[in-house]
């Protein structure tokens, strides 16, 4: 699934895309459904996102590759069923959801773009990513310590000044093609939306290995937003 340049990629670079996995075949009844049934942002575990990660080999053959790499650079004994869904839709009256950021709980996150609003707009929801600005946490202390640290930089007025000062990249998925990336070490956030722009926006958010304890800061996070 992964080639030996998107791996060194990701390695190297901290991230890398995925065009053999791109979904492209979806249709607007599923679209519709998929908006009708939100009652939130970020909705785990969705009929949709399931039927996407079996029709594109997700679990049978990126994780296997991923889980390698895990153990083999990260020395990780990576709980292999340890896998988070989380299909986010969001539109441009969602003010609240810009420019968050932070960091994931698990080590690798697959970006999948279901619908991108056609815009030039320079906020649109776009992705940015500070790439490996910080080191794998050590353990489950170092990795709360550094979170609370980066927490400065989750307001539009900080963000924006951590991308002054320090390497990023954006994605605004208009070619729809998946991103695969370190989330542990890579902040990342969204830009905001044009107040006019009604369109949805909608990602599949596929994680991969959480290395914490199970009373670990992301674990509790997650049961928290399952409430």
């Amino acid at each position: 699934m992964l080639t030996e340049d998107q791996k060194n990629s990701l390695l190297l670079k901290g991230f890398t895309s995925l065009p053999q996995i791109k979904n492209d075949s979806i249709s607007s009844e599923e679209i519709n459904n998929l908006i009708a049934s939100k009652d939130k942002i970020y909705t785990s575990g969705t009929d949709f996102h399931k039927k996407y990660i079996t029709d594109k080999d997700i679990y049978t053959k990126l994780k296997p590759a991923l889980n390698n790499i895990a153990q083999e650079y990260y020395k990780d004994n990576c709980e292999f069923n340890d896998t988070y869904e989380i299909t986010r839709i969001t539109k441009g009256s969602q003010t609240s959801e810009s420019y968050l950021g932070h960091f994931d709980s698990h080590l690798f996150t697959l970006v999948t773009p279901i619908v991108i609003p056609k815009t030039n707009s320079k906020e649109s929801g776009q992705l940015i990513i500070f790439p490996k600005i910080r080191k794998e946490p050590r353990n489950e202390l170092t990795n709360i310590i550094g979170k609370v640290f980066y927490k400065r930089y989750h307001s539009k007025e900080k963000f924006t000044q951590l991308m002054s000062n320090k390497k990023f990249v954006e994605f605004d998925f208009q070619d729809e093609t998946p991103m695969l990336f370190l989330g542990r070490v890579t902040l990342h956030g969204n830009r905001g939306f044009k107040e006019d722009m009604t369109s949805y926006r909608i990602t599949l958010l596929t994680h991969f290995f959480d290395p914490s304890p199970k009373y670990g800061i992301g674990n509790i996070l997650r049961i928290i937003r399952s409430r």
